[in-house]
């Protein structure tokens, strides 16, 4: 445990973890340890993702080994196809993605962004792209530079997909308290993870209003869930959800669609009951449960100090937004924000980007995991609704004719496809992205020029490396744009 700060800045993080080494307890650190060396073929877009039942091949980087899979594939048509698989899963992510139309509007104030990325791409978007990116990685046939295209238009159907929840038809703010001081005091408390029914969150706080004796909480574990007009009580950013269960401070764990399996095994070992929000449990038999495990001793140390809690307005309308973002004039701005990664110590990232660029003058908004340890450190940043990410603050700023004003997006860590289908329909409407965390692009020269010249087609830079960035090499990138 002599590395303990490479896994995160947090003091209580790191006793935690400390503790429950001592427990035997695998945590989510433990088994990315034993993962290492990860697959360097899907690391570099070299394993493919065709649906052909005749593999699963890769090629060599080395140029070695095989160069060309069984039906003939070459390096570059395979990395360029394992783009395109996954923008098309990012875009399947989205909840609109169901949503029938010939058309798909674009958020109000970037129609004129969106119909510039489109011009270089070919004709107007549909739900139809869907069915033919899928189509086209049936069996290899589109070149490299077709499948680039089709994941740049998919990248931006996202984009448009994502619009009527950023045009601003919410509330201005909405309030969110973050940190482990929510832990402090006796108190049964229920965890949710994942996407969980707003009837079911409705139920257990309506149902947890009115139960004598301890006092019943609800908090979660990295996600952010409205209610009313504030979130719910955020715990930890999501790298920590397994941390958080592990202190025996929970009581009860409602897990929803998406939530990580670990978390589930790990309340196995802890005897945690736990609930899948997918089976419809009554809110009374959970709290029922819940008070069951608090009335058990569980022997925890842990016992955290009650002020450690951060709180924040979350901007949720287009002209808060921009208003958050307008700072004085000529004001430099970024969007900083993202999920945690195992790459990179939990918080390090974030907080030293937005410390460095506020030093140099930047106003700066943040969205995720990275918004939570930016408000648990009180920096002085715009807090966006993490599902919106930073598309919210794009079209605000192009909605108030300021998006000139905005110098980049960084992503310092992507949750899933959706995250990366974003990062790249940003950069396909003609905006500058950096992704700190390495793209499975680095095994084809040729795939990440035609990359660079389509998005340039538009205006856009999507910047990546070949290893997870530091806080100097994002700040550099910000001042040299």
């Amino acid at each position: 445990m002599e590395t303990i700060h490479f896994k995160t800045v947090d003091p209580v993080s790191q006793d935690l973890l400390r503790a429950a080494s001592q427990k035997g307890l695998s945590l989510n650190w433990d088994r990315y340890e034993k993962q290492q060396p990860q697959d360097g073929f899907l690391r570099l877009g070299l394993s493919c993702p065709y649906g052909c039942m005749q593999g699963p091949c890769r090629i060599d980087p080395y140029g070695r080994g095989a160069r060309t899979g069984i039906c003939g594939l070459d390096r570059d048509a395979m990395a360029a196809a394992f783009l395109l698989r996954l923008a098309l899963q990012g875009v399947l992510e989205s909840p609109q993605s169901a949503k029938a139309g010939a058309s798909i509007p674009w958020p109000a104030g970037l129609e004129k962004k969106g119909a510039a990325g489109l011009k270089p791409l070919g004709g107007p978007l549909s739900t139809a792209e869907i069915a033919g990116s899928a189509v086209m990685l049936s069996r290899p046939s589109a070149s490299p530079a077709e499948l680039v295209r089709q994941a740049l238009r998919l990248s931006l159907l996202g984009i448009a997909l994502a619009g009527p929840a950023a045009a601003g038809k919410a509330p201005a703010s909405k309030r969110v308290h973050v940190g482990y001081g929510l832990l402090a005091g006796q108190a049964v408390r229920i965890a949710v993870a994942g996407r969980v029914p707003e009837s079911l969150i409705q139920a257990l706080l309506k149902e947890a209003s009115g139960k004598r004796g301890a006092e019943v909480r609800l908090l979660t574990l990295g996600d952010w869930i409205p209610v009313g007009r504030t979130f719910l009580p955020v715990a930890c950013t999501s790298g920590e959800a397994e941390t958080v269960l592990s202190s025996g401070a929970i009581h009860l764990l409602v897990a929803g669609a998406g939530s990580d399996p670990g978390l589930a095994s790990l309340c196995a070992a802890l005897k945690i009951p736990v609930a899948a929000a997918a089976g419809t449990p009554k809110a009374t038999t959970l709290i029922r449960q819940a008070q069951a495990a608090f009335d058990r001793p569980a022997g925890s140390s842990f016992v955290p100090d009650a002020s450690l809690v951060g709180e924040a307005d979350v901007k949720m309308a287009g002209a808060d937004i921009a208003a958050a973002l307008k700072g004085g004039r000529g004001a430099k701005l970024a969007l900083v924000g993202g999920a945690d990664t195992l790459f990179q110590s939990f918080g390090h990232l974030p907080v030293e980007t937005a410390r460095g660029l506020i030093g140099e003058g930047y106003a700066i908004a943040s969205w995720g995991d990275a918004a939570l340890w930016m408000i648990k450190q009180d920096l002085p940043v715009a807090v966006l609704d993490s599902q919106t990410g930073p598309l919210a603050a794009v079209a605000a700023l192009a909605s108030a004719g300021k998006l000139s004003s905005l110098d980049g997006i960084c992503f310092t860590g992507l949750k899933g496809c959706r995250d990366f289908t974003g990062a790249l329909g940003l950069a396909a409407l003609g905006l500058k992205v950096f992704v700190a965390v390495p793209l499975p692009l680095w095994g084809s020269e040729a795939v990440r020029t035609t990359l660079i010249k389509q998005l340039a087609a538009s205006g856009g830079i999507l910047t990546h490396g070949d290893h997870p960035a530091q806080a100097d090499e994002i700040l550099g990138w910000f001042l040299r744009s």
